[in-house]
């Protein structure tokens, strides 16, 4: 096998554009969604890991690699069959059949013979030239790379769950505003309405309220759509069939709550972290491994082989006499084979599993890289997602004091009923661009994990199961 191991290209120290790593707290990052602090977004997540299909596909993957593993090395080791045949022969039209034996005693024959045969048969390829070693450390590789898919659909599972939960959140969040948001400029519709039939506004003013209104009602739809759209996700990211939750799931899942709200404030680890972190650069180390693997089996294959072939074989009468007592013999045949001239295939195989061993390099190289990039781009997009959600949060409450402000002036007839309105309008839309705030400082911390390995335990690295020497 070849000496050369995958190797990452040089990492930042520390991010750009974002806050510097906390400590990381493994527990904590396993169970990250613990942290929206939101109970039924737990038991969704749970009912996801025990049912839903895509981490059981994955699974049921990782014991087909096990069992293709244990395939692959049984191919090296001796193989032992046991076989029987019998011969059986009749005489149709002619003499008896009978052997040599009788024959020179002057005995008769008889019309029909059998004569058996059974034993052990063995063969084995010997697997020279570390054969067996580079087969066993590709199957290895193998369940590793089953293995990495397998945490990265559990963090894909886990992270799909949560963004479906907070897309309804903030869809039935802003639907129950924009609906509030109607009624404030149906009111002010008609009041500009009844202005201008009295002569204190024109008919453009009053047409342009009503454009605004029916502007606001149309936006209705989509967020309905997109609700529904993320309860049915819900359903079948846990393996359910929409329109077929239990009464108090379906119950709270239309209760509206608040979108959840992350803790995350910094980087959960270090760029230098994401070597073993990441499902996808574990596979990628993994995929070399077995890059190699193949190389140095096929580099052996141009070389002498050796293979045993033998077995013990009993011979008996079943029926007639052709023979006068049971026989026993046993055979042990070593056949070499040396490959001379194959028009160059076997070179060729060789070429085409160091070009892969090479392609798989490269990947694994650009595997780390991009995942470099998504890392940073999650954490620029959380940093900025704070900030534009903190100053959504004080725009509300700024709005909030002039509504209050426009309903005491109102109250106390210095106001008329359309600055009141249009207050509660200003009110209303910084209450909507409040939750689009905080739904997108969510989706970024999911994504802050998701790019972290999503709370995949880490295994170990792949490197250690390869071996020094060799070809």
């Amino acid at each position: 096998m070849p000496d050369r191991r995958a190797e990452a290209g040089t990492l930042p120290e520390v991010w750009r554009d974002a806050p510097p790593p906390g400590a990381l707290n493994e527990q904590e990052l396993a169970a990250w969604w613990r942290g929206f602090n939101d109970p039924l977004l737990d038991q969704l997540v749970d009912e996801a890991l025990a049912e839903g299909p895509s981490l059981q596909l994955a699974m049921l993957r990782v014991q087909e690699a096990r069992a293709l593993s244990r395939n692959t090395l049984s191919r090296y080791l001796p193989q032992i069959i046991a076989s029987g045949q019998v011969q059986y022969t009749q005489s149709v039209d002619g003499p008896d059949l009978r052997t040599s034996t009788q024959a020179l005693a002057g005995q008769g024959g008889e019309s029909e013979q059998a004569i058996g045969a059974y034993g052990p048969q063995v063969s084995w390829e010997i697997p020279l030239y570390a054969r067996i070693e580079a087969a066993a450390v590709g199957a290895r590789a193998n369940e590793r790379s089953s293995a990495a898919d397998l945490r990265g659909a559990r963090a894909a599972l886990i992270a799909d769950v949560a963004q479906a939960y907070v897309d309804l959140r903030a869809a039935q969040n802003s639907r129950d505003g924009l609906a509030e948001l109607v009624d404030w400029t149906d009111q002010l519709a008609q009041v500009v309405a009844r202005s201008a039939e009295a002569g204190f506004a024109s008919e453009a003013d009053a047409a342009d309220s009503r454009r605004l209104a029916e502007s606001n009602r149309a936006r209705l739809p989509g967020l309905v759509i997109e609700a529904r759209r993320a309860e049915n996700a819900l359903a079948v990211l846990r393996g359910k069939a929409p329109g077929t939750e239990a009464d108090a799931i379906a119950q709270a899942l239309n209760a509206v709550g608040p979108t959840p709200s992350p803790a995350l404030e910094a980087a959960p680890a270090a760029p230098a972290d994401l070597l073993r972190l990441r499902p996808d650069v574990a596979r990628a180390e993994a995929q070399t491994i077995i890059a190699a693997a193949e190389l140095g089996i096929a580099r052996a294959d141009l070389l002498p082989q050796l293979s045993l072939g033998g077995g013990l074989s009993v011979t008996d009468n079943i029926i007639g006499g052709a023979l006068i007592e049971r026989g026993a013999s046993l055979q042990l045949t070593p056949v070499v084979t040396m490959p001379l001239f194959d028009w160059g295939q076997r070179l060729a195989a060789v070429r085409v599993r160091d070009a892969r061993f090479e392609q798989a390099l490269v990947s694994y190289r650009d595997t780390v890289n991009q995942g470099v990039a998504d890392a940073a781009n999650a954490l620029v997009a959380l940093d900025q997602g704070r900030l534009r959600a903190n100053s959504a949060r004080a725009a509300e409450d700024a709005a909030l004091r002039t509504a209050e402000g426009a309903r005491a002036a109102y109250g106390a007839g210095i106001q008329s009923l359309a600055d009141r309105i249009r207050a509660e309008q200003q009110l209303i839309d910084a209450r909507l661009t409040r939750i689009d705030a905080e739904a997108a400082y969510a989706r970024a911390a999911i994504q802050v994990y998701r790019a972290f390995g999503g709370g995949a335990a880490p295994i170990a690295s792949a490197q250690g199961s390869v071996p020094s020497s060799g070809m």
